[in-house]
């Protein structure tokens, strides 16, 4: 038998999904808001040059007004409102020195885009329509003919206005469309989580008990009748009859016995610990450590099996990880099956760090061979109702190992 795992530094496990490719970088928030400050002044700049209606006021006073209104955008994320609110006093402010004309939907819509996609509707509506009123107010008042300003100028501003609000508001609803949805998706996947952890927990509460009740039953009574036959054998030896080397070697078998159903019993309870959550003072991943494989070869030479044990490992590699534990098992169950099927008189335990063809590193080999003939089947096949090479396949494949 042997075993390979992946190097032990890392316990990668087996089947880890492949790298996702990284999606395109979006631009960064504040190139976005200079450009959009920049479209504002450039829009509201070409306005005053062009100067149609050829104001009284020097129009080189206008364009630092315009650029002030491009510096608004800046601060849009973090004071929406107060930029909406800044801008519609700018744009009051700007047309009561008489200069030439910039419109009112332009220079303010991204101040109302931004209002809305920061959930301000009510907001952006509510300032829209004050600009909207005090510029027809004024603009009667100074005289301008009804039909133009109500029946064209009015209805374009009102229609980029309600243009800009409308987006503001259509990825506000999107953006909290999706993070509704995320939120849906977090909540059912704990859901399943939880779900699976509670079917999980009974599943070994369920397995904690058939092995209290059954196997911790059998091993129990083994130890019993063992502890019974030691003492018989005891009052033989004081009772001075019978005192041979029949009854030494029945003495030392049955500590054998004795002292393999009291570990056996010993790790049974640690299992029974873990599988029901309970902290145990040395569990199972303590015993189960490539610095006490030679525990296991000592118990196996006492058994009648000579084995030798070549562990060429540096000092402290593999203790306390998960392909420690593996190799600790790999050992156990190999001597076990010498011991009952082989035949053998003499086994040979191997631990070494070896390369291997397409592993990233050094992969951690554990060898156990025997020179005995075998018998018929394993102790994994049907008719004899074992599982334990199967289950040494599913450990060390969780590793990303092999078992040959």
């Amino acid at each position: 038998m042997s075993v390979t795992s992946p190097d032990i530094p890392h316990d990668r496990p087996a089947g880890s999904p492949p790298a996702t490719r990284p999606s395109r970088p979006s631009p960064p928030p504040w190139l976005i808001d200079a450009l959009l400050g920049f479209a504002v002044f450039d829009v509201v700049a070409f306005a005053i040059a062009a100067d149609v209606g050829g104001t009284r006021a020097d129009p080189w006073v206008a364009y630092p007004i315009a650029l002030v209104l491009g510096l608004l955008v800046l601060g849009r994320r973090r004071f929406p409102v107060g930029v909406l609110v800044a801008t519609a006093l700018v744009i009051c402010a700007y047309y009561t020195l008489d200069l030439p004309a910039i419109g009112l939907a332009l220079p303010v819509s991204v101040a109302l885009y931004s209002a809305a996609v920061a959930g301000r509707l009510g907001w952006a509506v509510g300032v829209a329509a004050a600009l909207v009123v005090a510029s027809t107010y004024f603009r009667l008042a100074e005289g301008d003919d009804v039909r133009y300003v109500v029946g064209y100028e009015l209805a374009t501003t009102v229609a980029l206005m309600a243009a800009a609000i409308a987006l503001g508001q259509g990825s506000f609803t999107r953006r909290q469309r999706d993070e509704q949805r995320r939120h849906a998706d977090a909540l059912r996947e704990q859901t399943h989580e939880l779900e699976a952890a509670d079917r999980l927990a009974h599943e070994r509460e369920a397995v904690a008990r058939d092995l209290h009740d059954v196997v911790g039953h059998h091993l129990a009574v083994v130890s019993l009748h063992a502890n019974v036959a030691r003492e018989a054998l005891d009052d033989v030896d004081a009772a001075g009859t019978a005192a041979s080397a029949a009854l030494a070697t029945a003495r030392a078998e049955l500590e054998l016995v004795r002292t393999a159903t009291t570990t056996a019993l010993a790790d049974l309870r640690a299992t029974v610990r873990a599988l029901r959550g309970t902290t145990a003072p040395a569990g199972l991943a303590d015993q189960a450590r490539i610095d006490r494989l030679e525990d296991l070869v000592r118990t196996a030479r006492a058994a009648g099996l000579d084995v030798a044990l070549d562990v060429d490992l540096p000092s402290g590699t593999a203790d306390g990880t998960a392909a420690g534990a593996a190799a600790y098992r790999v050992v156990q169950e190999g001597l076990t099956n010498v011991l009952r099927h082989a035949g053998a008189r003499g086994a040979v335990v191997r631990v070494a760090l070896e390369r291997s063809p397409g592993a990233p590193g050094d992969v951690l080999a554990v060898e156990v061979r025997d020179d005995g003939h075998g018998s018929q089947g394993t102790d994994d096949t049907p008719d004899r109702g074992g599982f334990g090479l199967r289950g040494l396949r599913e450990r060390v494949a969780v590793l990303g190992g092999t078992v040959e």
